[in-house]
């Protein structure tokens, strides 16, 4: 009959054989350097730590870029006994969920806009000043974004992914803090530092935009 030992005992079987070589070795040695991952003894034991790596996986329930830990990494062991490399522990990944979760998508235009344009007042509908440069907003949650103005239909606080851009080869998270008179529709108004920077008339149609959240 086979009888397969539970995993919390093999573990503690594991750990104990660790244990109990390490403290030998600790115990037989007379000089320990110690060296990055590696520790040398006189008696020709070399204990090495194996780091643990990291892996990432997208989970779509989970908030846009909302990081969690479901499995915690642990460091492995081997050792060198004159010449021979012996693994003790093998180590375990650690393993991270991405937040993916996007309410929803459409497809609309982009343009260009700054503090000193035309009828602008240099503040933004939602009552932050942003001249001299000024043109991110650091959210609690999802830190430095940028601002742009957008149809009354998206509260201001909501969060967009805008994709498929031709004026950026990443992505561009922002937020809706702002109206104008033209912006209606899935058209997106982005803001720019200057008129220098703002490209004129509409910047592009048919880009990518994701909610991510709606309001504060």
């Amino acid at each position: 009959m086979n009888y397969k030992l539970p995993k919390k005992f093999k573990i503690l079987i594991n750990v104990t054989v660790i244990a109990i070589f390490i403290g030998y070795a600790l115990l037989t040695s007379e000089v320990e350097i110690v060296q990055g991952n590696t520790i040398y003894n006189n008696n020709n034991i070399v204990q090495n730590i194996i780091p643990y790596e990291t892996y990432e996986q997208v989970n779509n329930n989970l908030d846009f870029g909302e990081k969690r830990i479901i499995q915690n990494g642990i460091n492995g062991l081997s050792v060198d006994v004159n010449g021979t490399n012996i693994v003790l522990q093998q180590p375990q990944p650690q393993i991270v969920e991405i937040g993916e979760k996007i309410l929803y998508t459409f497809t609309g235009s982009l343009t260009g806009y700054t503090p000193y344009c035309d009828g602008c007042s240099g503040r933004v509908g939602a009552g932050q000043d942003v001249r001299g440069g000024n043109i991110y907003y650091n959210d609690a949650k999802y830190g430095k974004l940028r601002i742009v103005a957008a149809d009354p239909k998206f509260p201001y606080g909501t969060i967009l992914r805008l994709r498929n851009l031709n004026i950026s080869e990443e992505p561009i998270l922002a937020i809706v803090l702002d109206r104008g008179g033209a912006v209606k529709g899935n058209l997106i108004d982005l803001l720019f530092a200057s008129n220098e920077d703002a490209p004129p008339g509409v910047t592009q149609s048919n880009i990518t935009v994701d909610v991510i959240r709606e309001g504060y």
